[in-house]
């Protein structure tokens, strides 16, 4: 019972985190993007005002170095610009914002998060959503307190 329930569960996870993956891959090389670039494009146009690189890398819970990657593809290919950089005298604590290109890009990929969740989520009915996120979260503040015991 419990080795069926440690399957379920750890297996359960552990596809829907490679759907995530693969359906950010492959909507995102359709923007000319890679699977990475997304989450940032994401936080970045939640923040009109822009966030710094450690901001963006605590946002989208990865390494600074993978945000700092990602940054500079990101700016090479047009779709977002350090600000400030004199002012902070430090290009990893100035604010990074979306360009125009950026925030039209970012919009089709809103668009595509969006129709996704949206599919995802049609055979719930709001109360079962709801239940569902609380169940999640409880079980990660779970498996939060377990990793740092």
């Amino acid at each position: 019972m419990e080795q069926s329930r440690f399957e379920d569960f750890v297996g359960l996870v552990t596809l829907i985190s490679k759907e995530i993956s693969r359906i950010k891959t492959v909507e995102a090389a359709k923007l000319g993007l890679r699977g990475s670039d997304i989450m940032c494009l994401y936080y970045l146009g939640q923040n009109e005002e822009g966030l710094t690189g450690a901001e963006l890398a605590r946002e989208s819970d990865v390494t600074r170095a993978a945000v700092s990657r990602t940054l500079a593809h990101l700016e090479e290919d047009g779709f977002v610009e350090v600000c400030g950089e004199q002012a902070t005298g430090s290009r990893y604590r100035a604010p990074v914002r979306l360009t125009e290109k950026g925030r039209q890009v970012n919009a089709e990929a809103s668009e595509i998060i969006r129709r996704v969740v949206t599919e995802v989520g049609e055979e719930l009915g709001d109360i079962q959503r709801v239940q569902m996120y609380r169940s999640l979260n409880l079980i990660l503040e779970r498996l939060r307190g377990i990793s740092r015991e």
